[in-house]
């Protein structure tokens, strides 16, 4: 008896002191290798010096979010304790014959891969094209149900990882304003994630400072993206960066200016992004001599101190 309280004594002390033994021979010649961090929470991983074997346990949770849908006005909010990528897919035309699946199945793969991603639909994900509308149904290969139900197979690798999603003109606007549906409210059911209809801010805090992304999906065709972002700064003026799709275009661009901090002048650096799309050079956009624009996706990097974002 004095054998296993004095044993049980010396392994509460190394728990509380270093937090595991080795689960296979029992040991406390553990020693600490690293963290891994997953979707929602970061994990501590040990190794064992006896026997060899790796294990991990995990820690606190990471990564919150919203989970009710994004009324006008309302604001969508995700906190995190280490900084996130927030990877916006936008303008998706799943269905379309010029869709770009390669380049789709990248992006799901980059996330999928980033233990710190999170991202969001920003529109236009389906082609959709409805029976007897404006535009002949030839545009998509396959029917609005298949379109659906193919999105929705495309992502399940990073449906965990989704913030919410939004529509756009050719989902959420044909569904709405035809058959009085809306699909995507329906995708984020589907998804488990808020809806966000309208444009608005989202709140994203990293460690102790607060940073806001104004998203929207856009309406403007304009050669000149930097309009509509300007339109969209101009109401949502507390933005940090600001994010549309629709017309394809596929940059990012840093915008400075100084402003009045504690009595000193400061620097301080916002972001144009105009988040490109996954539909290849297509027919309409041929018959009126379009610009050629690559597809692709942008990711933006929130830190603590800083933010970054960059095309793909």
């Amino acid at each position: 008896m004095k054998k296993l309280k004095v044993l049980i004594e010396i392994r509460s002390k190394y728990q509380e002191e270093n937090n595991m033994l080795c689960p296979r021979c029992g040991t406390n010649r553990t020693r600490k290798n690293g963290t891994r961090t997953y979707s929602s929470y970061i994990s501590q991983r040990f190794r064992c010096n006896e026997c060899g074997r790796r294990f991990d346990i995990p820690l606190k949770s990471i990564i919150k979010q919203a989970t009710d849908d994004v009324d006008p006005g309302g604001i969508a909010c995700i906190k995190s304790k280490i900084p996130i990528r927030i990877y916006g897919l936008t303008d998706v035309h799943v269905g379309a014959n010029e869709f770009d699946i390669r380049k789709f199945n990248s992006a799901v793969k980059a996330i999928e891969k980033d233990d710190n991603a999170r991202w969001f639909g920003n529109g236009d994900l389906l082609e959709l094209i409805p029976p007897h509308y404006k535009i002949n149904q030839r545009g998509q290969e396959i029917p609005p149900e298949e379109q659906y139900l193919e999105f929705i197979k495309l992502v399940k690798p990073i449906a965990e990882k989704c913030l919410f999603i939004r529509g756009g003109n050719h989902d959420f606007l044909r569904s709405f304003n035809i058959l009085d549906f809306d699909v995507c409210k329906v995708l984020s059911r589907e998804l488990g994630v808020p809806y966000y209809r309208m444009p608005g801010y989202t709140k994203v805090t990293i460690g102790g400072n607060d940073w806001y992304l104004v998203s929207g999906h856009g309406k403007s065709g304009a050669k000149n993206g930097d309009l509509e972002l300007d339109k969209m700064a101009a109401v949502y003026s507390d933005g940090d960066v600001f994010f549309l799709g629709h017309n394809h275009q596929l940059y990012v661009k840093p915008m400075d200016s100084l402003v009045v901090i504690d009595d000193e002048e400061v620097l301080r650096r916002r972001w144009y992004i105009r988040g490109g799309s996954f539909l290849r050079y297509a027919e309409y956009a041929r018959y009126s001599f379009f610009p050629i624009i690559r597809t692709g996706w942008v990711t933006m990097e929130f830190k603590e101190d800083e933010i970054n974002c960059w095309e793909n």
